[in-house]
């Protein structure tokens, strides 16, 4: 006992103690009769082996399945001793395996988002978001610089490396973003709406992998890293503009020059096998539209991107198709064409076409009113026009506004704008000036 006190360090007393108790065994087990010595008995202790056997013949029981049961056989106690004992006695689920394989040539293609936080030498951070996409057999990939992750970008992004990739695959693989997935209740899936539409039209297939197994996409996860590993954080960049030139290079050099440790070849080699199973779009990538379900509203206006496009009275309550190209949007009934209208309208608010003004002074008492609001949401500079207007000329308002907007009718919105600003700056109130600038026989002088 002196030898073991000197080699340990403790004191004789100690070690005779030590050496007087039971051996230890499952440190489990001796964690758990320290805990009944300690206290009173809980409420809960008694039906404890009732609990383990709900559990043992169904695993997935919840804690207040278990509360509920244990009050209809008498439990008079509260639920956290039931949480913390269905915790300590539910089994242990088994580790969960994962099985890797390897797509054949044209079937899967992979696509996920990423972001990075880049610090210009210039000056200046900004918060890259990118979007990674990546053919699951030859390892070809394609990453697109974007600013959002809406369902659009995905949809854009999407054509755009199909077209670097030359074609399309059988299946696109994406994770679960409510810009995809609405809902997914097991193996049911349920698309959002614009998003399965361009992907019909397309002709490829979506898949997207199960909640919470983000394994299943490793390929494309990996490429996210890798991105972020050999673009971002291996180089520095003076601006953007020299970010979009080394991501460039950086293409032809993962694709092209790099071996792929995992398929032991450049993906561009291996990409010869691939291309020939690849489909072609069956959209134009230059011209095509995605589509979105609007109802009319009462004042007959659809309203996309914070925007309102007039569809006509007729059609309020209706739901209409919205097609929305890069610098236009269309407005069909079935297929029955209603307007046209352009993306981004000059005034930034609405859009009303020329052809459908007059649908709108319908009431002839808000006719004046109606004419001065498409007059003033063309700028700043009409809205002065309008209030100096209508303060200095009281009684010919409405008459003034009539001639204004006839001048609107035929010179078109941006002459009429270009005026009013002019007009604006000179502080020149009157249609006969705006006149006899759009006909050419005068010009306004700016104030000094």
């Amino acid at each position: 006992m002196e030898e073991v006190a000197i080699h340990t360090g403790v004191s004789p007393r100690t070690i005779t103690r030590v050496s007087q108790e039971e051996p230890i065994g499952e440190p489990a087990e001796v964690e758990q009769s320290t805990r009944d010595r300690m206290g009173r008995p809980g409420k809960v202790q008694p039906f404890e082996e009732m609990v383990r056997s709900w559990l043992k013949a169904e695993p997935d029981l919840s804690g207040v399945a278990v509360l509920q049961r244990l009050r209809d056989e008498g439990y008079p106690g509260g639920k956290s001793a039931v949480y913390e004992t269905v915790k300590a006695l539910r089994p242990p689920n088994p580790p969960e395996g994962i099985v890797r394989f390897e797509g054949v040539a044209g079937e899967f293609s992979q696509h996920d988002f990423g972001e990075h936080v880049v610090e210009y030498e210039e000056g200046g951070s900004e918060r890259i978001h990118f979007f990674a996409s990546r053919l699951k057999f030859s390892r070809l990939m394609r990453v697109r610089l974007v600013a959002d992750q809406t369902t659009e970008t995905i949809c854009h992004s999407l054509v755009e490396a199909f077209c670097y990739f030359g074609g399309m695959p059988l299946l696109a693989v994406f994770d679960n973003p409510r810009t995809i997935v609405i809902r997914r209740q097991g193996a049911k899936v349920t698309w959002q709406e614009t998003f399965a539409q361009f992907s019909a039209e397309c002709g490829f297939s979506p898949m997207v992998t199960w909640p919470y197994h983000p394994q299943e996409k490793g390929s494309v996860e990996n490429l996210v890293g890798f991105v972020k590993s050999s673009l971002f954080k291996a180089h520095r960049f003076k601006n953007r503009a020299d970010l979009e030139e080394k991501l460039a290079h950086w293409h032809r050099w993962a694709n092209d020059e790099r071996e792929c440790r995992a398929i032991g070849e450049t993906p561009r080699t291996r990409f010869m096998l691939e291309a020939p199973r690849l489909r072609p779009l069956r959209i134009d990538p230059r011209d095509y539209t995605l589509c979105y379900s609007r109802r009319v509203r009462t004042d007959g206006n659809v309203e996309f991107e914070s925007r309102r496009f007039f569809a006509g009275y007729e059609h309020v309550g209706q739901t209409l198709v919205l097609r929305a190209a890069e610098k236009t949007v269309e407005l069909w009934l079935s297929t029955k064409h209603v307007a046209t209208h352009p993306r981004c309208p000059l005034n930034g608010k609405y859009s009303v076409l020329p052809e459908q003004r007059e649908e709108i002074f319908r009431k002839k008492g808000a006719r004046p009113y109606v004419k001065r609001q498409l007059l003033i949401d063309l700028c700043p500079a009409a809205e002065w026009y309008m209030t100096e207007l209508r303060h200095k000329r009281p009684s010919h308002w409405e008459e003034e506004v009539e001639r204004v907007f006839a001048l609107l009718e035929v010179h078109g919105e941006e002459r009429v704008r270009a005026v009013l600003i002019d007009a604006a700056r000179a502080g020149t109130v009157g249609a006969e000036y705006l006149e006899a600038v759009l006909e050419g026989s005068a010009r306004l002088e700016v104030r000094q």
